[in-house]
């Protein structure tokens, strides 16, 4: 199935799990071989990329930022891939490859995070809780660290617990407030549905205050639960039945109160009218509802990913991190006169291979992809 959304061509190639393709560009030099796809490894590029005609030196210059995934939709460590790349059916040459340091882009990601804090965290063998906290923390960090030479990062966090939702007081409090979640009480239900649809508003609020947003800005979710909804039904609204509450936490504190009643159907309809919004979903334990899990994963473009080991939450959290930090750069940068071309990049790793093919313009102020031509095999 194909989707499009602000000029990406979503491809859909597992359940839970979607491929972004946009577009590229390339250089001279050898043959193309007969390209023979071996399933399993496939393309996953974050943006458009960007196309550049330099007036002073004639060469046109094309960045695109990709994933690599094996055939359970696993992102690959990109140092282990192979990449070749083809104009017009010749190998592009060395010196057309752009170094590292000349494929730097500004790319900006603003993550909000969701995290169950509901009685049963606690409750697991061993218990879940205080590593989901550490796991989450680390996973924004390592994140922001992969940004730090990109661009921005920025992050939102909430959290449920019995009817509360909850989030922090300032936007500048540190990742490390994630560890200051207070441990739940017995009897605290699961708030799931409420709390997302929260963040997906959140989300979108940033998303709107944001000045001319181009194909470098993303905005992704991570909602993590270790149970079903089963309070999201009760309206809590009303603050003189469901009084604000607030927990000390570092660099300020977490404002928590109730909300109106939510649906899952209410999380997917928010998130089919958010498409630039990518959810992925983690479910620790054996009490999830996976079609619940799915369908938000699914309505969001994102991954699921579940594990019934409850000590296996931070193995879960780093791989949900292993989708903002294998992302990979390339590009090229050659001097091609005016004109159509078509451009084929091949990756290989862990024995299978991919393609992405399309047609591009270059050689002059024009240049650009033809999104309409892009394929992948």
């Amino acid at each position: 199935m194909i989707r499009s959304s602000v000029g990406v061509l979503r491809l859909g190639f597992g359940v839970g799990v979607t491929a972004i393709l946009g577009v590229t560009m390339a250089a001279c030099g050898g043959h193309l071989p007969g390209l023979a796809t071996t399933a399993g490894t496939s393309i996953e590029l974050q943006s458009t990329p960007v196309a550049v005609y330099d007036p002073l030196t004639g060469k046109t210059k094309v960045v695109l930022e990709f994933q690599v995934r094996d055939g359970a939709g696993n992102s690959v460590d990109p140092s282990t891939a192979t990449l070749q790349r083809y104009v017009n059916g010749q190998v592009v040459d060395v010196e057309s490859v752009l170094a590292t340091q000349d494929t730097k882009l500004s790319s900006n990601l603003q993550l909000g995070v969701v995290l169950d804090a509901s009685y049963s965290m606690t409750q697991w063998q061993p218990p879940a809780f205080e590593p989901m906290k550490k796991a989450a923390y680390d996973m924004l960090q390592s994140i922001r660290t992969q940004f730090s030479s990109w661009g921005t990062f920025g992050s939102s966090l909430g959290w449920f617990q019995d009817k509360y939702v909850c989030a922090p007081s300032s936007t500048s409090m540190p990742d490390s407030a994630v560890l200051s979640i207070p441990t739940p009480q017995a009897g605290d239900s699961t708030r799931l549905f409420a709390a997302t649809a929260q963040m997906v508003d959140r989300m979108k609020q940033i998303y709107d205050a944001s000045p001319a947003l181009t194909a470098a800005d993303h905005f992704a979710m991570v909602v993590f639960t270790d149970g079903y909804d089963n309070y999201s039904w009760f309206d809590a609204s009303d603050p003189s039945k469901v009084p604000p509450v607030s927990y000390p936490a570092t660099g300020g504190s977490f404002t928590c109160g109730g909300t109106g009643p939510f649906a899952l159907s209410d999380v997917v309809t928010k998130l089919q009218a958010f498409p630039q919004l990518k959810v992925h979903v983690i479910g620790l334990g054996n009490q999830i509802k996976l079609s619940e899990l799915t369908a938000i994963a699914n309505a969001g473009h994102g991954r699921l990913v579940s594990n019934p080991d409850p000590s296996q939450v931070s193995t879960l959290f780093g791989e949900i991190a292993r989708e903002f930090t294998t992302i990979r750069r390339d590009g090229i940068t050659m001097p091609l006169p005016p004109g159509d071309y078509e451009y084929v990049e091949e990756v290989t790793a862990g024995g299978g291979t991919a393609h992405v093919r399309f047609r591009f313009h270059a050689g002059d102020a024009t240049a650009t992809v033809i999104a309409s031509s892009v394929t992948t095999t």
